[in-house]
């Protein structure tokens, strides 16, 4: 810190040093002490300086720091609507993963009714359409709530996966040293 003020601290030793002897004159110790005012005026008028040369600064910097937190803000924002976008097209691809699952399954379910069981029950129930229609129903009834398990299989499945792949990107070093 004396290296900033090598003149103020120069001034302050030779007015210690004449305070320690006090062998000068009274003249001299008059334009010692005129010297030591206009020091000390001059020390002010810097320090006057100095401050106000660090409230401006101080002020550029909060600004700058309020733009920061407003940047920030902003980028927060998106980062959670970003979140939420991905979440909705990782809940669509379930969902539209699950659906054409469920069809499939619907199709084969219909067909193995009507070729395996459509003819068991005609041969032995009398009402076979009526039986026929409520088994059609039932695993109507059923495909809806096969097609929601479905979904959230699939939905934690690719989260979970999306996570786990996010993980090792991060882990990964962005420059690889021994290649």
């Amino acid at each position: 810190m004396e290296k900033v003020y090598i003149k103020e601290v120069n001034e302050l030793h030779r007015v210690k040093k004449i305070a320690d002897e006090m062998n000068l004159s009274e003249q001299d110790l008059r334009n010692e002490y005129r010297k030591l005012v206009e020091n000390f005026e001059e020390a002010i008028g810097q320090m006057r300086l100095i401050t106000k040369v660090s409230d401006k600064i101080q002020k550029k910097l909060d600004k700058v720091n309020a733009a920061l937190d407003q940047k920030n803000q902003e980028l927060d924002y998106k980062n959670q609507e970003l979140t939420k976008t991905i979440e909705e097209l990782t809940q669509a691809r379930a969902s539209r993963l699950a659906t054409t699952i469920v069809l499939f399954i619907a199709l084969v379910l219909f067909l193995l009714e009507e070729i395996i069981i459509e003819p068991f029950i005609t041969s032995f129930i009398s009402s076979n359409q009526l039986v026929s229609i409520g088994i059609k129903l039932v695993l109507v009834l059923l495909l809806k709530p096969a097609e929601s398990l479905l979904e959230n299989f699939f939905f934690n499945y690719i989260y979970k996966r999306r996570k786990q792949q996010t993980a090792e990107t991060n882990a990964k070093p962005i420059i690889d040293i021994e290649n």
